[in-house]
């Protein structure tokens, strides 16, 4: 996070950490000294900002008049403490600027668990068609240079000759706001720990499954806007909208018949179809744009 004058301005993600005198000297030259900041650090995905620091520091547990100093860390227990209660960062910080009510998760990550995990959960696919659906998905998320990761079961798996292994993260790397069983989601697309969007693919009844996949996450991370889909032929989006509006899902904490969109397979493939130009770039929108609100 970067701050000024009382308020948070810029979020982003540090991409790149380096070391070195001659381009920190380049970039910002030496003071009187002949002094120069030499530990650089390449950000990406940011996002500007305007927050009263008050209103943070509420958050992560300081005074409500701290301020902080210069270039420092936030105390670890304080980081672990806000994304366990409330979600991503980014999430919660564009929640603050707009006044909006935050909501505290309530439920113990390990019961929720070991409630849901009780359910059946076996789901009957087309192997092949749900391959090639989970295959596109991949090749998109690489487009937008983000890890994917597809359940271990899944990476064995190979589509039109592509091993997906070669193409997908080998281990997820469990973080605080993301619970484990997540990892048996279609496919996930992550930036290092925090997660950018969800696929759940279905072809068969187990519609419901899916979505109480979903619905894990974000129960867990109530705050987050990241999108989530369920992906589907064409001819099963009603009953994919009937689901959404369970009282289940559609409660007013959890509000998935808002935060999940309907996506179809003829729309992943025009999407994909569209890219394959190796220099042709990616951007997420181009999704959200054929992608199906329950009403």
């Amino acid at each position: 996070m970067v701050y000024r004058k009382g308020k948070i301005i810029l979020a982003a993600e540090i991409a790149v950490k380096v070391h070195n005198h001659e381009l920190a000297k380049y970039f910002w030259q030496t003071d009187e000294g002949g002094q120069t900041w030499e530990y650089i650090y390449f950000m990406i995905n940011d996002v500007e900002f305007n927050v009263e620091i008050e209103k943070l520091n509420e958050y992560l547990g300081y005074e409500k008049n701290y301020h902080p100093q210069g270039f420092m860390g936030i105390d670890q227990k304080k980081v672990n403490n806000l994304l366990s209660s409330y979600g991503d960062l980014v999430s919660l910080l564009q929640k603050l600027e707009k006044g909006e009510k935050l909501e505290e998760i309530e439920i113990n990550p390990e019961e929720f668990n070991s409630t849901f995990l009780s359910l059946d959960d076996k789901i009957e696919r087309a192997p092949t068609e749900h391959s090639e659906i989970q295959w596109r998905l991949i090749r998109l998320g690489n487009k937008s240079n983000f890890d994917v990761w597809v359940p271990a079961g899944d990476q064995n798996k190979t589509f039109e000759g592509n091993n997906f292994r070669d193409f997908v993260v080998p281990e997820f790397h469990d973080v605080i706001d993301v619970p484990s069983y997540v990892k048996n989601i279609d496919t996930v697309w992550k930036l290092g720990n925090s997660i950018k969007s969800a696929f759940e693919i279905e072809h068969s009844t187990s519609i419901y499954s899916g979505i109480l996949r979903l619905s894990d996450l974000r129960t867990l991370a109530p705050n987050s806007n990241y999108p989530l889909f369920i992906v589907a032929d064409r001819d099963r989006k009603i009953k994919v909208f009937e689901q959404l509006k369970r009282p289940t899902f559609s409660s007013e904490y959890l509000g998935l018949d808002k935060a999940v969109k309907f996506l179809s397979y003829d729309a992943v493939r025009e999407v994909d179809d569209n890219l394959r130009d190796p220099g042709a770039r990616f951007d997420i929108n181009l999704l959200l744009e054929r992608a199906e609100a329950a009403v």
